[in-house]
């Protein structure tokens, strides 16, 4: 979070204020829309103004520092969204069957659910209310019907699902210090680029090396130590290739699960690309330009001792940055993790992982079933030193790093909701000096 700008907090009543403003343009919008479904557009902007925009200031200056937002609101505001889904619907496509409109609008419920079992929930809801209300009551506003739906749908997920959040609020405006598991750097721009930690050291006054010679990752594979992870059993030349990354060249194949590459493309197109981070390779071809890898490193005191180090992988063809990632590791209760933080604009992602033996040489980092807290992935933003953290429990990863055929090789999954939606393949060769 170098570089940031001390500043004084909001206090609960400007925090429940602002929240309030909001939420009577959220509603004013909303309501006008529902209420044009109703021919009656004024009475609708005003009221959807008058409900939720106190009550979205009430919920607020009622949460607690650290709690997520009130489950009653968020169903309120929900139901109040699959109304305006069911207006628009309405408007769009008049006469359209309630049985179709259900069935879009229990999708779109269960699909915000990152989860399969919630998709289906939603479906089944969305159809089987389109049904009974297209037999019994075939008249009613789409407006209500989408609110019913999602209404309907919430409910029932709540009381199905109730552990299954896809997101959780960790700390609230809690000193940085505070927490280990995250990587608190951000980018005070909208460009991170390759470039990043060499600008990150000169806003800092430290000192800049790239690629010095030898330097790992990690300094030592010793750091991550716990009950899952001996560094004395893994191959050796897994272990150079933590201690001495600098030494090795990488390639890169990307395997996509189908369904996930339009997606993927939108993203890479309009958020990657320009921010100059998580640009991964999108196709076999684009891989094929070739990968140039950077160790960076940054000594933020001038005493000679390496504060950060940092990993850049870029196209070698056009220099543009894949990612840009900040390597730390930390012992708690003497079990050892390894955070990799990926700067973002004016926020930070990090990937927490448990280190693992695997297959007697191999060795596994992975924030998938492990039975400890800190694991997986977060989102954090930064006001004045304090942080507040996000956790993301549908996203997990895994990276196997394994020896065959004496090939030093990586499979690095990606998990979404169980669903292994993205995998690279590396292999790594050791440059000869």
């Amino acid at each position: 979070m170098a570089g940031n700008k001390p500043k004084n907090p909001p206090t609960k009543n400007q925090r429940a204020i602002s929240a309030g403003i909001a939420g009577v343009i959220i509603g004013a919008v909303g309501g006008a829309i529902i209420g044009a479904s109703f021919d009656n557009v004024l009475t609708g902007t005003v009221i959807g103004a008058i409900v939720i925009g106190p009550t979205a200031g009430a919920f607020d200056y009622l949460r607690r520092e650290g709690e997520p937002t009130n489950l009653v609101y968020r169903i309120l505001m929900m139901t109040f969204a699959g109304g305006v889904i069911g207006a628009l619907v309405g408007m769009l496509f008049p006469g359209v069957s309630l049985v179709l409109v259900g069935l879009v609008i229990g999708l779109l419920s269960g699909l915000f659910g990152l989860r399969v079992n919630k998709v289906v929930l939603g479906i089944i809801t969305g159809g089987v209310l389109g049904f009974l209300v297209q037999t019994f009551y075939p008249g009613l506003n789409p407006a209500v019907f989408g609110a019913l739906v999602v209404f309907t749908y919430r409910v029932l997920s709540t009381v199905l699902f109730r552990n299954q959040e896809n997101i959780q609020l960790m700390a609230e405006r809690v000193p940085k210090e505070e927490i280990k598991y995250v990587v608190p750097f951000e980018a005070n721009s909208n460009y991170i680029g390759a470039d990043y930690f060499k600008d990150l050291a000169r806003s800092e006054e430290g000192q800049f090396t790239r690629n010095l010679e030898g330097i790992g990752i990690v300094e030592s594979m010793d750091n991550m130590r716990g009950p899952a992870f001996n560094a004395d059993l893994v191959h050796p030349l897994i272990r150079d290739f933590y201690e001495h990354t600098s030494n090795y060249k990488l390639n890169i194949t990307p395997e996509w699960e189908l369904r996930f590459k339009p997606l993927f493309w939108i993203f890479k197109r309009y958020i990657a690309q320009p921010i100059g981070q998580a640009n991964l390779p999108f196709n076999t071809e684009e891989a094929q330009q070739g990968v140039v890898s950077y160790i960076d490193a940054i000594d933020f005191k001038c005493d000679d001792i390496i504060d950060l180090r940092g990993w850049v992988r870029a196209f070698e063809q056009t220099g543009e940055a894949i990612y840009v990632g900040i390597y730390t590791t930390f012992q708690h209760q003497a079990v050892g993790y390894v955070s990799v933080g990926f700067p973002l604009p004016d926020s930070n992602f990090t990937a927490t992982l448990l280190p693992k033996n695997h297959n007697e040489s191999d060795f596994l980092l992975t924030s998938r079933d492990t039975g400890h807290q800190f694991p997986g992935h977060y989102l954090t933003a930064s006001e004045n030193e304090n942080l507040t953290v996000l956790k993301l429990p549908t996203l997990n990863e895994e990276i196997e790093v394994f020896v065959r055929d004496e090939q030093l090789r990586t499979e690095h999954r990606f998990y979404l909701a169980g669903l292994n939606f993205l995998t690279l393949h590396y292999t790594m060769e050791r440059m000869e000096h």
